[in-house]
């Protein structure tokens, strides 16, 4: 048959030789199965890092303009100065100066918009690092997996204690964590966005807050479902770690 083609039998006696025919057989399966895997966790961190640039790149020019809010407007400072020197010299009421010389203090509401948009734009660059070192870790793995040994059992050998490495050191938990940092991120952006627009316009804010709800609801429940019933094929990275 192509398989004994393939793999020749071992003379007797040399079944667990330095190149019996198991361990060209494991080598084959197992290669094979760990490209597919390195693969699919490389498109997860794929979709992370691109979806983490585009929403940086969109948060960043909200910070822009949300950010201004913790300074002071140095018009209505300068105005105040005018109008507190015109008083001097007038000698007029004077109390106008406490006001260019008392210090600025943000308001609350400013502070939580910037303070949740800030958090969440660190955690989007957080998440950036960490995909990319887990790529540089998963080419270095495959550096190793597609190397060559002095003999098949060596080969299987060295790939079991790599792949045991992979497992022991979670290495598939921690790409869930990268996601689940991901989805903390933007749902604090969500949160941010209400608090910033609801002073603005109400109508929107309510629009926005329906929107986020129902977002976050059947997040929940895509997270939540699966294990209730095991046949749902909805989870998120929430999930996995339940």
């Amino acid at each position: 048959t192509e398989h004994e083609r393939r793999y020749p039998p071992d003379k007797y006696g040399e079944e667990l030789g330095l190149n019996a025919r198991l361990f060209k057989i494991y080598r084959d399966r197992v290669t094979e199965k760990d490209e597919e895997l390195v693969n699919g966790w490389n498109d997860t961190l794929n979709f992370m890092l691109v979806f983490a640039g585009l929403f940086s790149a969109v948060l960043t020019a909200l910070l822009i303009e949300s950010s201004k809010q913790l300074q002071p407007d140095y018009s209505e400072v300068t105005a105040a100065a005018v109008l507190a020197i015109l008083a001097h010299l007038q000698g007029t009421n004077q109390s106008s100066t406490v006001s260019v010389t008392a210090p600025f203090q943000p308001d609350n509401g400013a502070r939580w918009i910037n303070g949740l948009w800030f958090t969440s734009l660190m955690l989007a660059l957080i998440v950036s690092l960490l995909a990319i070192l887990v790529k540089q870790w998963l080419v270095q793995y495959m550096s190793l997996m597609r190397s060559s040994a002095g003999h098949a059992r060596h080969w299987a050998l060295r790939h079991f204690a790599l792949r045991r490495g992979l497992s022991k050191w979670g290495v598939e938990p921690f790409i869930s964590c990268l996601a689940v940092l991901l989805h903390i991120s933007l749902f604090l952006f969500f949160i941010g966005l209400v608090r910033f627009i609801h002073p603005l316009d109400g109508i929107i804010a309510t629009v926005i807050i329906v929107m986020s709800a129902m977002t976050a609801g059947f997040y929940l429940a895509s997270t939540i479902a699966p294990l209730i019933w095991t046949e749902c094929p909805s989870r998120t990275s929430f999930t996995l770690q339940l």
